[in-house]
């Protein structure tokens, strides 16, 4: 009887984990697009919600969340003139994926 309430008390812990946000996962996510062509970027997020130009013919690619400050995510790809991803950032506090 403890075993099978101990074995049932760890898929609860663990089933609940599985939807846990996890910022660090998102960054990881995020930065593992350093270096890809933009074009493949806008075919697996969709297009940018903006893009501004940057001084050196670059552009800023910004992808962006909800519509409430402290629920929001907004993430930014810097792209060079030869259409390479050089760079990111984001801000936002739902900025997470999950895992």
């Amino acid at each position: 009887m403890k075993r099978w309430l101990l074995t049932a008390v760890v898929l609860v812990v663990i089933a609940g984990c599985a939807g846990i946000p996890n910022e660090a996962a998102f960054k990881s996510a995020v930065g593992a697009w350093d270096g890809h062509d933009v074009g493949e970027l806008v075919k697996a997020w969709g297009p940018p919600n903006n893009t501004f130009a940057t001084p050196g013919g670059g552009t800023l690619y910004t992808y962006y969340e909800g519509r409430i400050v402290p629920t929001s995510c907004t993430v930014d790809f810097m792209v060079d003139r030869t259409k390479k991803i050089i760079g990111w950032r984001f801000t936002g506090t739902s900025c997470r994926t999950v895992y």
